[in-house]
């Protein structure tokens, strides 16, 4: 890698490190001898970030670093896509998905010192309604309890499994159709998640074959079960055997359409969102350049 420019855009709120001064200490620290300049920001609203990610090729920036995390980082993406401008992560959330989805270390140090010897992937990238995605995108159960989370002070996964047994007992499943490849399926379903990387975040493996380069979407669709035997196939999630259940059905594609029996929430890369009965959703191949071990 041969940078010249590089912008940082760090997001305060993002994390469990109240004071931002710490981490930028710590990077000015990994960069004392960068053979490359840097300029540091700080976002100040949601979608912050994704404005001044957008400016970056026509200011000369060779790549935007995101210091936050996957809301933060989705925004950056989001406005490198299809450009000769690399994107750097540094993961400071409370899942890190796209960073645990890609190798990338959830340490500041670390993550920071690929800005100096890591390497450039090209990912792909997902697009569902008017949202683009690069960890997954989904709607039901998980689609819920991300948009509750979303309402809470507190983050990490304690909170949110809280909120997932608290709602479970009271959840509805929805019936979707999920067109795709010339085919039609109709499956009444906890959740529905589509992914580019193999996990919501917190190291929780939805999608076990999903490959991040590969132009496909893999589409994970886990039925409905009862509480004992949700929290009997639970810890499958996080040793990437949930798709050994028979309640677990997988496919890959392209591009998918589905239809629900009303508008309800989604999420994108865990930010909750709205959307209709139906929605379009497709896959951009190796369309983002991301710095990796």
């Amino acid at each position: 890698m041969n940078f010249n420019r590089i912008k940082i855009i760090h997001n305060p709120k993002s994390g469990f490190i109240k004071n931002p001064r710490i981490i930028r200490k710590v990077v000015e620290y990994i960069l004392a001898d960068a053979p490359f300049r840097y300029d540091y920001f700080e976002t100040q609203y949601k979608g912050h970030a994704h404005e001044m990610a957008g400016k970056a090729q026509e200011e000369g920036y060779d790549a935007v670093v995101a210091i936050g995390g996957d809301g933060t980082a989705n925004e950056v993406a989001s406005a490198l896509l299809n450009t000769p401008v690399v994107m750097g992560l540094v993961p400071i959330g409370s899942g890190n998905g796209l960073a645990r989805g890609l190798g990338i270390p959830v340490s500041v140090r670390r993550s920071v010192r690929l800005l100096l010897d890591g390497q450039v992937r090209a990912i792909d990238a997902g697009r569902i309604a008017h949202r683009n995605f690069f960890v997954t995108t989904g709607m039901g159960f998980d689609a819920l309890i991300g948009k509750l989370f979303d309402d809470r002070s507190l983050r990490g996964p304690l909170p949110y499994f809280y909120i997932g047994v608290r709602e479970f007992f009271f959840y509805q499943p929805e019936v979707f159709t999920l067109q795709f490849d010339g085919r039609s399926i109709r499956k009444p379903a906890l959740l529905v998640t589509i992914a580019n990387t193999q996990q919501w975040g917190n190291s929780v493996i939805v999608a076990p074959n999903a490959r991040p380069d590969d132009g496909l979407l893999d589409v994970c669709i886990i039925h409905s079960v009862g509480i004992f035997t949700a929290l009997y196939h639970f810890p499958k999630l996080f040793t990437g055997k949930i798709d050994r259940i028979r309640h677990y059905e997988h496919y890959q594609t392209k591009a998918l359409r589905i239809i629900r029996q009303k508008p309800g929430p989604f999420h994108v890369d865990g930010e909750p969102d709205e959307t209709g009965q139906s929605v379009d959703i497709t896959v951009s191949h190796k369309a983002l350049k991301i710095i990796v071990p």
